[in-house]
């Protein structure tokens, strides 16, 4: 199956979810929307959305500063040049999801 730019941000959408679904396996969601996905794809699938987050949460992380006792993060026009060099297949919306949930992990 082709992995279309759609059906990954549709699932790195579910691999952010917060709530009842947060930290949830996407499988079941996904297999649910997309019925045709196989279990190979699926598994294929939940590993990039593992790693887009993963690369994201690490760059965040590791660009963060402290000055002043402010933090502050790498700026989001460099994250989403960074990102998409890598990932050009995320959408806008997910770019500035991941960016503020990236963020936010950094903080804890």
């Amino acid at each position: 199956m082709d992995l279309s730019k759609e059906i990954l941000n549709v699932t790195l959408d579910m691999s952010m979810e917060f709530g009842e679904n947060w930290l949830k396996p996407i499988h079941e969601r996904l297999h649910k929307k997309y019925t045709e996905i196989s279990s190979e794809d699926l598994e294929k699938i939940n590993s990039i959305c593992k790693e887009v987050n993963k690369f994201a949460n690490d760059y965040v992380y590791k660009s963060g500063s402290v000055i002043n006792k402010e933090i502050s993060f790498v700026d989001f026009k460099k994250f989403k040049v960074d990102i998409l060099l890598k990932y050009n297949w995320i959408s806008a919306s997910n770019l500035s999801h991941l960016y503020s949930q990236s963020c936010y992990y950094a903080m804890k």
